[in-house]
């Protein structure tokens, strides 16, 4: 399936091709028939990563303190090594979608196989054909169709 991520080293923005996410306990899978990708937010992501380590660390001292915090328990070596992981790991891109259930786990009482939902939540609603979420209250009305969900 494909999907919309970033490279947070090089702060570039592609498609990859990624695996499709499994149905688990207390999520809803969706077909997604539309997503957005917000340009204040997600610009201000680009813009970020596309900065130095130092910049993005100056951009962050929440993640100054993570960091320093992280040395002290673990050694440079070590937290340096984990930064870099971290860097390399492609983000998705996006939070909110609307579509159709086309699975649901165990637990999910409130939705059905065909309902139509919008979805939101980065790390859940990131644009791609399938999407997997965590149900706490949802449901929509009829009337209202799957592009003004989104």
């Amino acid at each position: 399936m494909l999907q919309v991520a970033q490279n947070y080293r090089t702060g570039s923005v592609d498609v990859y091709d990624v695996p499709a996410p499994a149905l688990r306990p207390g999520g809803v899978l969706v077909r997604a028939r539309a997503s957005l990708i917000s340009s204040g937010t997600e610009r201000g992501k680009v813009e970020l990563a596309r900065k130095s380590l130092l910049g993005k660390a100056r951009e962050r001292p929440d993640a100054i303190r993570q960091v320093l915090d992280s040395v002290r328990r673990q050694g440079i070596a070590a937290t340096y090594r984990r930064i870099l992981t971290r860097l390399d790991r492609l983000t998705p891109i996006g939070y909110s979608a609307a579509g159709e259930v086309i699975g649901v786990g165990a637990g999910v009482a409130a939705l059905r196989v065909g309902d139509r939902v919008a979805v939101g939540g980065g790390g859940y609603a990131n644009p791609r054909p399938w999407l997997l979420f965590l149900c706490t209250h949802c449901g929509l009305q009829a009337w209202v169709s799957v592009t003004q969900l989104a």
